[in-house]
């Protein structure tokens, strides 16, 4: 099967518009940047919080399986000073610097919401991620209302970027059916709430992960380490 085979294609738009949620949002108390390899990230929070999306911006990230690749220093860190280039003052940027995953994110940036007062929070992540970011969150911290957006992007825009590099391609359509699988799993260790993954999602899954796209596919036998570790917590 050709690299950028029209099936394959077709099936990845079938999974990047069930994780990508396109919401609606509000102003809010606080913006909240998620770390990861995005450096557009950053730049989007800057524009919101000139524009009156929020009165402080907190960037959440250690160094992820990914970033530690790149990056010399926390994601967070990273996006605070890309702001910074952006006009953003050190003054109205916060930062969580320990978290590896989204989970963390979160649980780590508890602490720092509620000294902070906040009661409205805009998340800003990858197109991609929105559906299960948004989901963690309020499964994390339920008496704070989320939102989530995530920097401009068309379905046609990210296909052109991830099909300039084979590699890139195949790392980044193996995040998005690794997302769609945690939106299936993680429900029933309390890390999200449920999310209904339609026929149509599960079979784009299915065929993609048969196709050599499950880098980032948990096997059965890892889910079951996890249950026991979880069920060893509660």
């Amino acid at each position: 099967m050709n690299k950028y085979d029209q099936e394959i294609i077709s099936n990845i738009k079938v999974i990047w518009d069930y994780l990508v949620l396109n919401q609606d949002y509000e102003p809010s108390d606080v913006i909240l940047g998620c770390g990861c390899f995005n450096t557009d990230i950053p730049v989007y929070c800057a524009e919101l919080f000139k524009n009156g999306y929020g009165r402080k911006i907190l960037f959440s990230g250690g160094l992820g399986k990914i970033t530690q690749q790149y990056f010399n220093k926390s994601e967070a860190e990273v996006y605070r000073d890309i702001a910074i280039d952006a006009g953003i003052s050190a003054d109205d940027i916060l930062l969580e610097t320990k978290s590896t995953n989204t989970g963390d994110n979160f649980l780590f940036s508890k602490d720092i919401l509620m000294m902070l007062d906040a009661h409205k929070v805009l998340i800003v992540h990858k197109p991609y991620s929105e559906r299960r970011t948004l989901s963690t969150a309020k499964a994390s911290i339920p008496n704070i209302q989320f939102f989530i957006t995530s920097p401009p992007l068309t379905f046609e825009e990210y296909l052109t970027w991830m099909q300039s590099d084979w590699e890139l391609f195949q790392n980044q359509v193996s995040l998005m059916v690794g997302d769609v699988q945690r939106c299936m799993i993680y429900p029933e260790f309390g890390w999200m709430q449920k999310e209904e993954v339609p026929l149509d999602v599960m079979d784009a899954y299915s065929f993609l992960k048969e196709q050599g796209f499950e880098d980032y596919v948990y096997s059965p036998q890892k889910i079951l380490k996890m249950k026991k570790q979880n069920d060893t917590r509660q």
